[in-house]
């Protein structure tokens, strides 16, 4: 199931920050091409049902919520920023950003965060 969810959100991260917006921002694109090239090495990995696999689920979930993390900060940092600048001119980028965060959560916040907590579990559980 991670192996889908982790294809579908590599590849949507891909789509929405290299083809959807514009124009390119380095700080942004770089963590996103990384989470994405992450999530699909791990989805090819979970679905190729590979020895390393859980590594890869481990290493894609930590990146993918530390960076997430970071990136929602920027946005909202940057929200902030441009609402005490331009105060009620900046009324339709804060829409945007808003917008584009509700949209990000849930692929590189929720996801990851539920992929932890999953492999949390499996360790803790005993072996028969």
């Amino acid at each position: 199931m991670f192996g889908v969810l982790n294809g579908v959100a590599g590849v949507v991260l891909l789509v929405s920050a290299f083809v959807l917006a514009q124009p390119r921002f380095w700080a942004l694109d770089a963590p996103a091409l990384l989470i994405a090239v992450v999530q699909l090495t791990s989805a090819v990995a979970l679905l190729g049902k590979l020895r390393w696999a859980r590594r890869a689920l481990t290493v894609a979930a930590w990146l993918s919520f530390v960076l997430g993390l970071a990136i929602v900060f920027l946005i909202v940092v940057t929200m902030v920023f441009l609402r005490g600048i331009h105060g009620d001119y900046g009324v339709a980028a804060l829409a945007v950003s808003g917008l584009v965060v509700a949209l990000l959560v849930p692929y590189i916040v929720v996801l990851p965060a539920l992929e932890l907590l999953w492999l949390g579990k499996q360790r803790a559980e005993p072996k028969p």
